[in-house]
This record gives structure tokens, C-alpha cells and sequence, in this order.
């Protein structure tokens, strides 16, 4: 299972469009795993509303995954090169940050 954090205008934009694509500049769609997703939550949308969790099913993309490490971090995460097509989006979640700006894991988020 792979999660991408997304606004949900920009979730709204993916399924007119068919797919999520990578930002402008980007050569992939940032995405985390159950350990990491706490991480790039914090660093890149704290205190953010407005966001949804999608849970991706690998085995739906027609596209290479690569598990990089980042700058400034021992962590790994799941880099999509290419777009993703909403219907490899097997589930969406809301995902709304805590009092203090962090964001738990929904319980209800499937393992795969």
C-alpha cells in the first residue's frame, strides 16, 4: 500500500483529469508508507486542513515505484514516476491535523 496526502481540490482535479500527476518540475508523484507518512504529514503540510489521505494499490500502476532516500533523513519513501490513475486509488480517507498541527493515522486504513 502506498499513501499520497492531497488536498481535496486537488483530489476533485485528479478525478476529472483520470490520474494524479507529478507537480510541475517533479519527475514523481511523493508518496509515504504507514511509517513515514507521519513524517512527511508534519514536515510538508502541518497545521494544513483540507486533506485527504488516498491509499494507492501498487499493483494498479502501470508506472516504476522507486523507494528513495531523501536529503536530510535516513528515511526511505516511495516515489511514483508517472501518473497514477485514480482508479489504483482503492481508498479515500479525510485527514484532518490534530489541536496541535499533526496529523494521526486514520484507524480504518487498509493493509495490504
Amino acid at each position: 500500500m502506498l499513501l499520497h496526502i492531497i488536498s481535496t481540490a486537488g483530489w476533485a482535479a485528479a478525478q476529472s483529469a483520470g490520474s494524479i500527476t507529478p507537480a510541475a518540475g517533479e519527475d514523481f508523484v511523493h508518496c509515504s508508507d504507514r511509517g513515514v507518512v507521519h513524517v512527511t504529514a508534519g514536515r510538508f503540510f502541518h497545521g494544513q486542513s483540507g486533506l485527504l489521505l488516498l491509499v494507492i494499490d501498487p499493483r494498479l500502476l502501470d508506472v516504476p515505484v522507486r523507494w528513495e532516500a531523501v536529503a536530510d533523513s535516513p528515511l526511505w519513501f516511495p516515489h511514483v514516476y508517472g501518473p497514477i490513475p485514480v482508479h489504483a486509488v482503492t481508498e479515500v480517507h479525510d485527514f484532518p491535523c490534530q489541536a496541535d498541527g499533526s496529523f494521526v493515522l486514520p484507524e480504518n486504513v487498509a493493509v495490504l
